[in-house]
């Protein structure tokens, strides 16, 4: 009888658990291996690759930084050149071509020409102002990629960002992506400000590359264009505008490359009154 007694409360005990253990898989319990599952989808994703160090820059030691693009990326290496020659820590080096872009490398292949200066001239840094010609289509591979479109956008930051990573695998350690400013025409706005966009979404994809904003530098407090900055285009600067744009590049390259305490340059002499001479867009 107690034999009996006992197989009957040992058969309760058993169909207790199993039922627990069915109740636990309709209701989404803990199941054999998934606790491996959870801290697998739990490992951290990888980390963003660190921009590339750079040094303090000194007499001994000093940073050679090329400056270039379109004619607006050479108003802008006029205007720095001088300002990165009085700090005596930094060399600059200046390149332009007129009438070039992204766009048209049929015309001007910047792609090719940064391998060369990588290559040639070996700067430390890299500040590029381009995009006032590229209010066109893409000429590629014998075809025409229509302006705006999402091909063409496509085509034009993987131009930019192919740029960025030829300098920063070609040994500079920060490149400095100038946008364009706020033009006189309207039509030319929303244009540069597609550029701008891109080129910034570029830039965000390569550490030790920045996109540095010109455009609220050259409006009121309005936002409005300022034309005293600029020549009768509407779009290439004075020489107060030049200045203007140099001394805010120059002091985001001297936060990388200067010590937190160093005194900056002497200020360049005050603006001429007298513009420079326009070169071709």
């Amino acid at each position: 009888m107690l034999i009996v007694v006992v197989l009957v409360v040992a058969a309760i005990v058993a169909a207790v658990v199993l039922s627990r253990a069915k109740g636990d898989d309709k209701t989404g319990g803990t199941k054999p291996g998934s606790a491996a599952t959870t801290v697998a989808s739990a490992s951290p994703s990888p980390k963003p690759t660190a921009p590339p160090k750079v040094w303090v820059a000194s007499k001994s030691d000093p940073v050679r930084v090329w400056v270039g693009g379109d004619s607006m990326g050479g108003e802008l290496g006029w205007a720095l050149g001088p300002l990165l020659e009085k700090t005596r820590v930094f060399k600059p080096i200046l390149y332009y071509k007129e009438s070039s872009g992204i766009c048209r490398w049929d015309f001007f292949d910047w792609g090719k020409q940064m391998e060369t200066v990588m290559r040639t001239a070996k700067p430390n840094a890299v500040v590029m102002m381009m995009g006032t010609n590229d209010t066109q289509s893409v000429w590629q591979d014998g075809t025409w990629i229509s302006y705006g479109t999402s091909k063409w956008k496509t085509v034009y930051e993987k131009r930019v960002s192919d740029m960025m990573a030829t300098m920063l695998k070609g040994g500079a350690k920060r490149v400095y992506w100038v946008g364009m400013p706020m033009m006189q025409e309207s039509w030319r706005n929303s244009r540069m400000k597609l550029i701008n966009k891109i080129i910034q979404a570029a830039a965000a994809q390569h550490p030790g590359a920045e996109y540095v904003d010109a455009w609220g530098l050259f409006v009121d407090a309005s936002g409005d264009y300022v034309p005293s900055w600029r020549l009768a285009d509407g779009v290439h600067f004075t020489v107060a505008g030049q200045e203007r744009l140099a001394k805010a590049v120059l002091g985001d390259i001297e936060k990388d490359w200067l010590p937190d305490g160093l005194p900056s340059p002497s200020p360049s002499p005050a603006a001429s009154s007298s513009a420079s001479a326009a070169p071709s867009i």
